[in-house]
């Protein structure tokens, strides 16, 4: 499924948790609006790639785990009862970069 960071970050709860998340290789920083593919992880062409074709065509690389996408999503909840998707959007961020759940407190 093709879709933005920001309705991945909406819909986290919903999505396969045995799924990714692909972004554009050299995206740069990750925005609302960046493009994004969630995919089977398993979706592989037996050709020594470890990308789904889908990702593939479209120039994507790995980004995230699906359930790894739904803690930084549960964990900023706990932290803000109601986070805005700018709020999902940094603690993703600190996720991605620091291997770490992002503390507001």
């Amino acid at each position: 499924m093709q879709s933005t960071l920001a309705e991945v970050l909406r819909t986290a709860a919903v999505l396969p948790w045995d799924h990714a998340l692909y972004v554009s290789a050299g995206a740069g920083a990750l925005t609302e609006e960046t493009p994004v593919l969630v995919w089977d992880v398993d979706d592989v062409v037996d050709d020594g790639s470890d990308l789904p074709a889908a990702a593939r065509a479209l120039g994507y690389e790995y980004l995230i785990g699906i359930q790894d996408v739904r803690g930084v999503v549960e964990n900023a909840r706990a932290q803000r009862p109601a986070p805005t998707i700018a709020d999902l959007l940094a603690a993703l961020r600190y996720y991605v970069a620091h291997d770490a759940f992002i503390s507001w407190r």
